[in-house]
């Protein structure tokens, strides 16, 4: 009887055991018929404990005092900025990433600015290291401390870095360098977030939202629904990490599903927002000043005109302020033989139907293309990086919007520094 019970365990031990190879395995087998995209432990595992900070910062009491103030995602109004993020712990005072903005000058310090929106944060978050690195290859910068500090937000678009460099320096902030990524929000964010609701171009993103004292009762029950959905994943995020399931392929896999399946929400959610909002009545601190245009080349090329002149603002700025100033135009999947896009990113990063985004990028960067020629002749340290990837047979984009994976952040952020020293080197400014 003993042997008998000790053969049943030893054989449903022998069970347990390949049903674990089996689940540890499959994610591998599994993740590119169901995610379209090969499973990457590391990858998943990196999101989930970023998630997981922002839940469990979001589950502070302390944090919780600012809800009420929330009007759309993790985002505040600003008097002058527009919008920016709330300042929870691992953002500073003013509501950005990383160190303080209000950098003072210093003999042995070299302070860069870095400006733009979500590829901008994209760039700072993955490359500032790499960048920091590459400029001290230079004479000119190896026997000076680098502070690279950012005011990037998802959604800014000029005149927003415009007016932020301007009230940073109104408060006596002193930068060495001037670093602005953009272009993508510029062309793109107007055409989709602003005329279907008559929002004046060069207001911020989402301004007919965020700036509505109240909402009707529809309009609340859209944004009851899309925090239960962040709720529901903050959870998720905590419970697979007190779990210890973020050590489980499979339990990788099964929260990279739960985790996309919750962004498809979301964004189902933030459209209806959108008609919820539109159907609602709105009044002139919503919309501003009546627009009118005859046609949509039009728009394009007015929002293009406002994108380079705050450029040349800027540029005018960095010559009475002391600070190299340096433009460039962000590359981007649409825009027409930029790139021979890899099957990986044919299949999640590329929209082969018709898609406002692609309609606004393939419309309007011709328009940006040929409006940089002008901010170079206008002595603007400007680069066209839109053919960066041309030759470049490797994924580098990671969604169907414009953001990139490590590889293509690296070869931005190479290519920036390569400009910088280059500049520095012909001019030879630094002493």
């Amino acid at each position: 009887m003993k042997k008998k019970t000790r053969n049943l365990l030893k054989y449903l031990l022998f069970i347990l055991i390949i049903t674990v190879i089996i689940l540890e395995v499959c994610p591998y087998i599994i993740s590119p018929v169901i995610l379209n995209k090969a499973f990457s432990r590391k990858q998943v595992k990196k999101e989930l404990y970023e998630q997981y900070q922002q839940s469990a910062d979001s589950k502070s009491d302390k944090k919780n005092e600012n809800r009420k103030d929330d009007y759309l995602g993790s985002s505040l109004l600003h008097p002058y900025l527009g919008f920016i993020s709330i300042p929870y712990e691992d953002r500073n005072r003013f509501g950005f990433h990383g160190p303080d903005p209000i950098t003072k000058a210093s003999f042995d310090t070299i302070n860069i600015c870095l400006m733009g929106g979500s590829v901008a944060l994209g760039l700072y978050g993955t490359s500032k290291d790499r960048i920091i690195k590459n400029l001290k290859q230079s004479d000119y910068f190896k026997s000076k401390k680098l502070n690279i500090v950012q005011f990037c937000l998802g959604g800014y678009k000029q005149p927003q870095q415009l007016i932020a460099l301007n009230y940073f320096l109104s408060l006596g902030a002193h930068y060495d360098i001037v670093i602005n990524l953009d272009g993508f929000n510029e062309i793109v964010l107007p055409f989709v977030d602003n005329l279907p609701f008559n929002v004046f171009p060069s207001y911020p993103r989402n301004w007919n939202i965020y700036s509505r004292k109240s909402f009707d009762n529809k309009v609340q029950l859209v944004l009851l629904k899309q925090l239960l959905l962040e709720e529901k994943q903050n959870d998720r995020n905590i419970f697979f990490v007190k779990t210890h399931l973020i050590y489980s392929n499979f339990g990788l896999l099964l929260w990279n599903i739960l985790s996309n399946n919750n962004k498809v929400a979301l964004a189902q959610v933030e459209q209806e927002l959108r008609r919820a909002v539109s159907q609602s009545d709105s009044d002139y601190q919503s919309t501003g000043p009546r627009i009118t245009f005859s046609d949509t080349t039009q728009f394009f090329m007015e929002s293009a005109e406002l994108w380079k002149t705050s450029s040349v603002l800027i540029s005018s700025l960095g010559k009475s302020f002391g600070f190299g100033y340096f433009h460039f135009l962000q590359p981007n999947q649409y825009f027409l033989d930029s790139k021979t896009l890899t099957e990986e990113e044919l299949e999640f990063a590329y929209e082969p139907g018709r898609h406002s985004y692609k309609i606004a990028a393939q419309t309007g960067y011709p328009i940006l293309v040929n409006y940089g020629k002008e901010l170079v002749e206008k002595g603007v340290n400007y680069y066209d990086l839109t053919l960066i990837f041309k030759k470049e047979k490797r994924t580098v984009y990671n969604d169907k919007c414009c953001h990139f994976n490590e590889m293509g952040y690296n070869m931005i952020g190479d290519e920036i520094s390569e400009c910088i020293v280059r500049y520095f080197n012909k001019e030879n400014t630094i002493e």
